[in-house]
């Protein structure tokens, strides 16, 4: 554990992660973990981009998941692309919010990051404003595979001694990316069609489901 992350966890020791009581868990992310809807680019959900329901997108699985243990847990996305063009903007303001009172808190960004340098300068910043909030903080890894980001988000949970999920594997298999012409259901459950690229980078609902899975397990060894 990192210099200073021991006093940053020391103000909420104690807090143990019981599956078995309500949770909450805040997941930071981007597109892949909230979009709202946009129609010039013809996205008509609410949710995590790609998923057909907002049931199946990885948040809302997860969610399912922890409520095998406690129906009152919850999970709640927050794209914070402000921050991956931004890395030097105030935290408290774009997150702070929805961070307030969650026992774990998911990254799963980076995908859009313009500045390496400065990403990689705050990457500290941003795990030490989760700390300050709960000792349970989980790194996941990128989705779309960059060995540049993918050591910088794993050398920085190292050096924070937090869980780091690696969700590069997902991408080498197959179906797991929606095709043009592959159906959709906007916010008021009506059934579209496909025609964007933008849509089919990202992951459909099988693609969702391993992200969520292998958050869980994530979560399920810091309860241990």
């Amino acid at each position: 554990m990192a210099a200073g992350s021991e006093s940053l966890t020391a103000k909420t020791k104690g807090r143990q992660l019981n599956l078995k009581r309500p949770l909450k868990v805040v997941c930071l992310g981007n597109s892949l973990t909230h979009h709202g809807y946009l129609a010039e680019i013809e996205w008509f959900g609410n949710w995590g981009m790609a998923a057909s329901k907002r049931e199946n997108d990885f948040c809302h699985v997860l969610e399912k998941e922890l409520q095998q243990y406690n129906r009152k847990s919850e999970v709640s996305p927050l794209n914070i692309y402000g921050w991956e063009i931004n890395p030097t903007c105030d935290l408290d303001s774009l997150a702070g919010e929805v961070c307030h009172g969650a026992d774990v808190i998911i990254l799963r960004m980076c995908d859009n990051v313009r500045d390496i340098e400065a990403f990689e300068q705050n990457m500290g910043r941003l795990i030490e404003f989760c700390l300050e909030r709960t000792p349970h903080v989980i790194v996941a890894g990128t989705f779309w595979r960059n060995e540049r980001y993918e050591r910088i988000l794993a050398a920085s949970a190292e050096r924070y001694g937090l869980e780091y999920v690696d969700l590069g594997w997902i991408t080498l298999l197959n179906d797991i990316y929606p095709k043009v012409g592959d159906t959709l259901y906007d916010i008021e459950g009506k059934p579209y069609t496909i025609t964007k690229d933008i849509i089919i980078g990202h992951p459909n609902d099988k693609g969702m489901r391993l992200i969520a899975h292998s958050l869980m397990r994530a979560i399920k060894y810091l309860a241990r």
